[in-house]
This record gives structure tokens, sequence and C-alpha cells, in this order.
């Protein structure tokens, strides 16, 4: 297996692998063609990161972040608009509910950026861990390690202090991995009609991060 950056050949893969590990989420009700768009997307923005983790030609996982939510929405919306607004409008047209809840997330920034200077962390560069997806059968293997490990280590490469990440307050299993890989419960809040829990990891200067397998 290898850990390699995250790039837009892998982005069919990616959206498959989101759906299949988070069924019923907003993101996820979108659909494979905007999610495919969003993780050609993404690698290619200046503040998009992320690994896959691959063995031969197939994945086997990948992790994606971003050093703004803001910023990636507004060149989403800018300068990819052109491949990811009709499979977003056709969405729209067969779920019109989905509407509210894209407006949902362009203001997610706002109330994330709020929540976080109430909790007295407004200093320091932050990343948002957007995604984390394993295959099934790779499962338990590490793989989801290694690419935390990968992920954290060219965060403090940045100088990036802080790294977020959303959790559903039902996904157990996740919030399991991410307190075993040094996060902290930070709040929590409701987004999509659903509770949700904010969990940050503080970045130590030139650390060496291994996988806690």
């Amino acid at each position: 297996m290898q850990i390699i950056p995250l790039q837009p050949t892998h982005a069919r893969a990616a959206a498959r692998l989101h759906i299949a590990g988070q069924p019923g989420t907003f993101l996820t009700s979108l659909g494979p063609q905007v999610l495919t768009v969003f993780y050609e997307s993404l690698p290619r923005a200046a503040v998009g990161l992320g690994f896959a983790a691959v063995d031969n030609t197939q994945m086997l996982g990948f992790v994606s972040a971003t050093t703004s939510v803001g910023r990636l929405f507004v060149e989403l919306g800018t300068r990819r608009a052109g491949l990811f607004l009709p499979p977003l409008l056709a969405c729209f047209a067969r779920q019109p509910s989905l509407m509210l809840r894209s407006l949902e997330t362009l203001f997610y920034p706002m109330v994330a950026a709020r929540q976080s200077h109430r909790q007295g962390h407004s200093g320091g560069s932050t990343a948002e861990l957007l995604s984390i997806m394993v295959e099934p059968y790779a499962r338990s293997h590490g793989v989801g390690a290694h690419l935390m490990a990968a992920l954290t280590a060219e965060c403090t490469r940045r100088q990036i202090e802080l790294l977020d990440v959303t959790v559903d307050k039902a996904n157990a299993g996740a919030r399991r991995f991410y307190t075993r890989h040094g996060f902290s419960l930070m709040h929590d809040f409701t987004l999509y009609g659903r509770a949700m829990y904010q969990y940050q990891l503080a970045l130590k200067p030139h650390e060496k991060f291994r996988p806690a397998i």
C-alpha cells in the first residue's frame, strides 16, 4: 500500500466511497455526479489537500481537507462553476428541498468560526478535515490511520496549528476514530437538522506523526 496525494483521477472512486460510507447524509444525497465534480476540483483548488491509499491501481481509501471552507466554496462557485452547477441544478430539480440544505452548507463556515471564537480559539491557522473513507474490506488494517498520519504531517509542514472535523453525533465509530487520534470534543451544534459534534486536533510544530493503529 502507498499513500499518495489525492488526484482528480481519484474522483469517481472517492465519490463512490463517500456515498457508501455516509449513506443518508446531505452530500451523499447530491448524488455521484456532484460528488465526482467536487473530488475532481478539490485537489486543483489552492485551499484543497488530500491523500489516497492505493494498492497497485486500486484505491483503498482517501482523506480530504481544506485550509478554508469558505474559500473552497467560492472557488467551486466561480472557477469550477461550469462543471459544478449543471449536476447540482439537476439535483435540485429532482429534490427541491436540497436547496435549503445547500444554503445551510454555505453558512456553515460562519457558524463554525463563531463557535470557535466562543471557545476562545480565534488565533492560529486552521484546516478542516472534510472526509476520510476506507473500502469496507480494507478497514481495521490501519488504512485510515496512515491517511490521518499523512494529512496531519502535511498540515504541520504547512504550519497549520489546528485541524477541525465535524462528526454526526450518531456516528459513534467516527467519534471513536477521532478520539483515538488525539482529537478533542469542542462543542455540539445542529446542521441539516441533525446533531453534530465538532472535534479539534492541536498540531505540534515539527511533530512526526505515526499511525495510531
